[in-house]
């Protein structure tokens, strides 16, 4: 589904009245004597029973997260005080239907959310206000990083040392969001690897993790609204 597709969606759930502001959406249960789906939204005032060894996480409207453990009988609270945003609800609840944000274990991922993984095919990353590439042990020999952006041409390259991980966005070559480069690594035995990237800013101003999961999903931000989706439980 494109990105216009799922903001259409989105959309369409809050204004046709299938959303409320006080409605949470569940993101992980798993009580199996009352099975309760991921992506079911419920009413913040919902009483829930949880059984022996079940649990809940749940999103309120305003980005509140929580999690209770069996035993458990009550309303679930709200940790946040910020004012309700429905559309946060809908963004998840089509997200989770879609099973957009099926978590997928790897051998090794970056130990930062916000960095490139520049070993992947994935195009779309969300970042900080500083760049940082990154790439798995396996792949960390002596290579040389070509980049290129591919609106202007304007390119450069850089060497990237042996058993490093991480390596700061070139300072000569300034990040534009929302364009394309051309990224290739190149070992000095010759094996190269090439993707096409395009970066987003994630802005400073979102309130809670929440807001940030919707926000990167809606620019194809997937992997890294994955790995932040299931920290949140």
């Amino acid at each position: 589904m494109t990105i216009k597709k799922w903001l259409l969606a989105a959309w369409l759930l809050v204004t046709t009245g299938y959303v409320s502001a006080s409605d949470m959406i569940i993101i992980h249960a798993n009580d199996a004597a009352h099975p309760l789906a991921t992506g079911a939204i419920l009413p913040a005032t919902t009483v829930l029973t949880l059984h022996k060894d079940a649990e809940i996480t749940v999103i309120f409207a305003n980005g509140g997260v929580n999690t209770v453990r069996a035993p458990w009988q009550g309303t679930i609270s709200n940790p946040v005080t910020l004012n309700d945003d429905p559309q946060l609800i809908a963004g998840l609840s089509h997200l989770l239907s879609e099973s957009s944000l099926t978590h997928r274990a790897r051998e090794q991922v970056p130990d930062d959310i916000l960095w490139v993984d520049i070993s992947t095919n994935k195009r779309h990353y969300c970042v900080a206000d500083h760049v940082t590439l990154w790439r798995p042990q396996a792949d960390q020999s002596a290579s040389t990083l070509a980049i290129k952006h591919k609106e202007t041409g304007n390119e450069t390259s850089v060497m990237w040392p042996a058993n490093q991980a991480t390596l700061a966005w070139p300072n000569q070559l300034p990040v534009v969001y929302g364009e394309t480069y051309t990224v290739e690594l190149t070992t000095r035995r010759g094996s190269s690897n090439f993707k096409k990237l395009v970066l987003y800013q994630l802005p400073e101003s979102l309130p809670t993790q929440s807001h940030k999961v919707v926000w990167m999903v809606g620019r194809g931000c997937i992997p890294q609204a994955n790995q932040l989706l299931a920290s949140l439980r």
